[in-house]
């Protein structure tokens, strides 16, 4: 009934760290997210889906770099939707991308100290007035990042150029800058694309320890299902713009749904979790070209989202 809320879904909109409600964004006639409801716990929290589902442009909403259409984002009950994207970032957002962002002529020790840029009190003034309060602040915070940085395996890059590292390396930095903003909500955009094994081992381990330190909500799109299942015990499955499937790994790796959305019809899954093809060979399987890709942005989102007057960026 409207306006009745159970009392189980209250449980859950209590302890969510994220809640988006009835999200739609459309570019250009083509429907991208279409009445999307979700909500994200503190804890690893799986975002999966096929080519074109929507999964970016769910981050790209919930961070500022897209506008939807109809809904609500909110971050600990907080509305982010009025929110600059350095505002947002103030609030406790922290996110990658799926190719890295990185000022590639910077060194990896610059890189990853713009994380912490919105958290300075002192500003360029302080700096070349040689303020000690503003030393202390920036030998803090490098010291910070330093220690970041170590967790990945990144130290010994510290003062090396961004763009003299392999694309693997270049999303740890990645990672680390987001971090070292004091984020309470990380979306990962596929952190592991491109990572070797000994990276991902990195990689899942810093993380691992730093979400338990924090109790952060980390949120995570992946094509990796086997990534996702081993360290997500929540995962949602978006699939032409809609959730078809979300619960346990178990649940939705066996949801018939989930099966067809990314094999095609004619499979399910046996017991344990095999999949095997019931009729036929796979059957063509035809996705939406959502227009979500990063390089599109400019051109489907072109009102100016700086910070507000008197920020810093």
């Amino acid at each position: 009934m409207a306006g009745i809320t159970s009392g189980a879904a209250q449980v859950v909109e209590s302890t969510a760290s994220l809640g988006i409600d009835n999200m739609h964004v459309s570019f250009g006639g083509n429907h991208v997210l279409q009445g999307v409801d979700l909500t994200f716990a503190p804890g690893f929290n799986g975002l999966i889906g096929p080519n074109g589902a929507g999964k970016t442009t769910v981050f790209n909403v919930i961070s500022g770099y897209v506008r939807s259409s109809q809904g609500e984002v909110r971050l600990h009950g907080k509305d982010l939707l009025r929110m600059s994207r350095t505002q947002r970032v103030k609030a406790g957002i922290g996110r990658t991308f799926q190719a890295p962002r990185l000022i590639l002529d910077a060194t990896v020790m610059e890189n990853t100290l713009l994380g912490r840029h919105h958290l300075f009190r002192w500003g360029h003034l302080a700096e070349l007035l040689l303020l000690p309060q503003q030393r202390r602040e920036e030998t803090n915070a490098r010291q910070i990042c330093m220690d970041m940085l170590d967790r990945f395996g990144l130290a010994d890059d510290a003062h090396e150029e961004a763009g003299a590292l392999s694309l693997g390396s270049q999303k740890l930095v990645e990672v680390a800058r987001a971090l070292v903003s004091d984020p309470t909500v990380v979306l990962l955009d596929e952190p592991a694309a491109g990572l070797g094994a000994d990276d991902v081992t990195v990689l899942l381990r810093g993380l691992r320890e730093i979400q338990a330190e924090r109790n952060l909500c980390v949120i995570i799109i992946e094509h990796d299902l086997q990534l996702v299942t081993s360290l997500c015990p929540k995962i949602s499955v978006l699939h032409f713009g809609e959730i078809i499937s979300e619960g346990s790994p178990e649940h939705v790796t066996s949801d018939p749904a989930v099966i067809e959305a990314y094999l095609g019809h004619g499979f399910e899954a046996e017991e344990g979790g095999e999949i095997h093809e019931v009729e036929g060979p796979l059957s063509e399987h035809h996705h939406i070209d959502h227009v979500e890709e990063e390089g599109t942005l400019e051109e489907v989102w072109t009102e100016d989202d700086g910070p507000e007057k008197g920020e810093s960026s």
